[in-house]
């Protein structure tokens, strides 16, 4: 079996060369590069990652905890995000471990994977986890503020409380003035700041704020985000009423659609949907076209990567960033008539 020594003394380089054209940790002139890859693959050679891993005591390896929905289905948001991430840790030479398992409903699933640093989605308010790997000096990067605020942490995040201001803001300015709200878990910190920018929407109108109008998901009582769409407006439409509904996600707005034609409704006449996402081929296919806000997934993911990269080189970095996002209007709303 060829070893770098091998391919080093055939490529005419060092071995530092050879491990840096593989490990992608400096830059090597693309003529080199091809000529140690072309003496690689004659010679059979392979990099050795575990070997690698003990002489650089580290895995080259980052952790991604994405929770999935219980049917295991993923939205556009998530594929965007994991995209994000995988194409700048590869850049850096870093794999990418992701782990689905809903450890912040269970906390029996909390687990020490083999990586240098992680990457976690959907912090949740006082997240236990955020300790844990802070007294493990595990570096780490939140899609999404902690709770409480600390500078001390590294997150990427949107402006929550703005998207859902902007948000209420069209809907009421489009004369709706009773909106329900299928929000995301209620100990997400992007929930509490969403309700907080619906509110600050209706206080502009100077429209009441109802609570029974904020519903939360909930992996213990819906199967999917389909699901907690559908559900909710079946068991509300009867005893609430509005003309509006602002959902979580775009697929939590597919089980909106659903219920409404069951139901008779007309979208957007009968009742106008916005989603706090936007899946654009999804949005494109729905009928009507979903009105819904661009949280540039893929950025978020790409620059919470470029974060955690930094952080496992220098663990005194801790930077926040947020990514702007856009209400992209298309069919799923109209005026409501005063």
């Amino acid at each position: 079996m060829a070893t770098i020594n091998d391919v080093a003394k055939k490529a005419g380089v060092s071995k530092g060369t050879v491990s840096s054209v593989f490990s992608k940790k400096r830059p090597i002139s693309h003529e080199v590069a091809q000529r140690v890859l072309s003496v690689a693959k004659e010679l059979g050679y392979y990099p050795n990652h575990v070997a690698r891993s003990l002489a650089n005591k580290k895995t080259m390896i980052a952790g991604l905890k994405m929770p999935l929905s219980r049917d295991g289905a993923m939205s556009a948001f998530e594929s965007q995000m994991i995209n994000g991430v995988i194409k700048e840790c590869s850049k850096q030479g870093y794999r990418v471990l992701l782990d689905t398992l809903p450890e912040h409903d269970d906390p029996t699933q909390f687990s020490l994977d083999p990586v240098d640093g992680v990457i976690m989605l959907n912090p949740r308010k006082d997240d236990p986890r955020v300790e844990r790997y802070g007294q493990m000096g595990i570096p780490l990067v939140l899609v999404g503020r902690p709770d409480p605020i600390d500078d001390s942490i590294s997150y990427v995040d949107n402006n929550n409380t703005e998207a859902a201001y902007q948000v209420g803001d069209y809907l009421l300015g489009n004369g709706h003035k009773s909106i329900l709200f299928l929000n995301a878990f209620a100990d997400m910190t992007a929930a509490y700041d969403r309700k907080h920018g619906l509110e600050q929407a209706f206080a502009k109108y100077g429209v009441p704020f109802r609570e029974e109008y904020v519903l939360n998901y909930s992996r213990r009582i819906y199967s999917s985000a389909p699901d907690y769409g559908y559900n909710a407006i079946m068991t509300t439409y009867r005893s609430l009423s509005y003309s509006a509904v602002i959902t979580d996600t775009d697929r939590v707005a597919l089980g909106v659609l659903r219920a409404a034609r069951e139901l008779g409704l007309d979208v957007p006449e009968d009742l106008s949907v916005v989603a706090l996402s936007n899946d654009a081929t999804l949005a494109q296919e729905m009928t009507p076209k979903l009105t819904s806000v661009e949280l540039s997934a893929h950025l978020l993911g790409t620059e919470a990567a470029k974060l955690l990269i930094e952080k496992m080189n220098d663990m005194s970095v801790n930077r926040q960033l947020i990514i702007d996002t856009k209400l992209v209007i298309r069919e799923s709303c109209c005026v409501r008539g005063t």
